[in-house]
């Protein structure tokens, strides 16, 4: 999800039980299709068509369905085969806000290939039903393919364009997602929620606002995808220790993968190339972040508000600053090459273990969580003892090494900023007086490169 519709969650819950109750209600005034029927040539819908069970709708290819009003849907409770071809693509030439084809339990053996839809409410939608979904063209519209609940659909090889969500994957569904492209997003390229999972590889995701955003566990991979001009393009909130987040590339985005509330994702074997942030990990996010690239970066680590991740094994070069560590943030960093960053590690002014010993964070987070109503059980499992110093110890740092070797275990080095740099802080409304920031402990460091570091 994106930051601003992870409070929506309920929202969304609510709409898809409504529309469930409507379902049947709707179905019921629509024209029914109870035998072998096959549509050609140009299908003008006048009112809705419900395909009963044991019935098979097959449209041809190159066939053109029309639809003037935005209720004249296709409710699939049988089976229905669109056989578009790549020259002789099914057109769904609708008005705005069309309501599209909605299976609900539906029978088995439904396919659609070589469709183009455009201009719809929702193009696809899902109950317990499971057809391929390949080829096709989904564009300029609302929310291309949902899946509603238990939903288990092949969706391979298509497009989707310029949508507020390419596809919302919901409620124990669990699609096949794989060569797809997903471009010009308004939302998000697809969501996922309430217990959802599915293999989601090989797909491209450009220029969109969000690319992937999780909310609650997902335990399936997102492998081999790739990522490019997008302002985030993997967001994960309170997704406990998932997903596995695998041999992916990003490229160019404003942030590559954000971990928040809670999230601890697996992000292992990636290439981050020139993003603007590559990882964030914020408010209790902590990734397990392992041999990954992560070059050409304004941030290549941002960890904030009670980040720990584990970050190792990975080869982090040629970025503006390596990692920026703030309000009480300690992570695990060790045997990771550290080469030819502008700044190596930067502490925020909010890095200060003293702040908390004598104010306390805590306190304020569940005051917070309060006032916002927040029921979140995990909130109790936030620290309450730290260190003054951040620990980036037993690390290679390239062409530093020499000057570290120089200046000993406890000098104010210039690509360092900690406690040297800056004694003390203030904050103004949160404790009185002024606040030791933590200190960056480097001591020992590597004395020979890491094997195998990287992808």
């Amino acid at each position: 999800m994106t930051y601003a519709s992870v409070n929506r969650i309920g929202f969304r819950f609510f709409m898809v039980w409504a529309l469930l109750c409507l379902l049947p209600a709707l179905a019921s005034a629509a024209q029914r299709i109870s035998s072998a029927t096959r549509w050609q040539g140009e299908v003008k819908l006048t009112e809705a068509v419900q395909v009963e069970k044991g019935a098979v709708l097959i449209i041809a290819p190159g066939t053109v369905v029309r639809s003037e009003l935005p209720e004249n849907k296709l409710v699939v409770l049988g089976v229905v085969q669109i056989d578009g071809s790549e020259s002789r693509p099914v057109r769904f030439e609708t008005v705005e806000g069309w309501q599209g084809i909605e299976f609900v339990e539906a029978e088995k053996g439904s396919h659609i290939r070589h469709a183009q839809f455009s201009k719809f409410e929702s193009a696809i939608s899902m109950i317990a039903t499971s057809p391929e979904i390949s080829g096709c063209r989904f564009a300029e519209g609302k929310n291309a393919v949902r899946l509603l609940r238990e939903a288990a659909p092949q969706i391979l090889n298509n497009s989707f364009s310029n949508n507020e969500i390419g596809l919302d994957n919901e409620m124990r569904s669990a699609p096949l997602i794989r060569d797809n492209s997903f471009t010009g997003h308004r939302v998000s390229a697809i969501v996922a929620s309430n217990n959802a999972r599915g293999l989601i590889e090989g797909n491209s995701f450009d220029r969109n606002k969000q690319g992937i955003g999780i909310v609650q566990p997902y335990p399936d991979p997102l492998r081999n995808n790739r990522f490019k001009d997008n302002e985030v393009a993997i967001f994960c909130s309170q997704t406990k220790n998932t997903p596995l987040i695998e041999k992916n590339l990003f490229e160019s985005n404003a942030k590559g993968v954000v971990n928040y509330s809670f999230a601890y994702p697996a992000v292992e074997r990636n290439r981050f190339i020139d993003n603007t942030e590559a990882i964030r990990n914020d408010q209790f996010g902590s990734a397990k972040i392992s041999h990954n690239l992560i070059r050409g970066s304004e941030t290549a680590l941002y960890l904030n508000r009670k980040s720990n991740p584990l970050i190792e094994n990975n080869l982090i070069v040629n970025n503006q600053l390596a990692m920026f560590v703030d309000y009480s943030s300690y992570p695990r960093v060790s045997n990771n090459h550290f080469v030819d960053n502008a700044m190596a590690v930067e502490l925020g002014i909010y890095q200060s273990a003293d702040w908390e010993k004598r104010s306390g964070s805590k306190r304020l987070v569940q005051k917070e969580a309060a006032s916002r109503r927040s029921k979140n059980p995990m909130l109790a499992q936030a620290p309450e003892e730290f260190n003054d110093y951040v620990d980036v110890s037993n690390n290679w740092w390239g062409k530093h090494n020499a000057q570290l070797k120089a200046a000993g275990a406890d000098a104010d080095l210039p690509f360092f900023h900690d406690r040297r740099d800056q004694p003390s802080v203030t904050y103004p409304g949160f404790g009185e007086g002024s606040y030791a920031l933590d200190v960056i402990r480097y001591a020992p460091w590597l004395e020979q490169p890491v094997p195998g570091v990287g992808p």
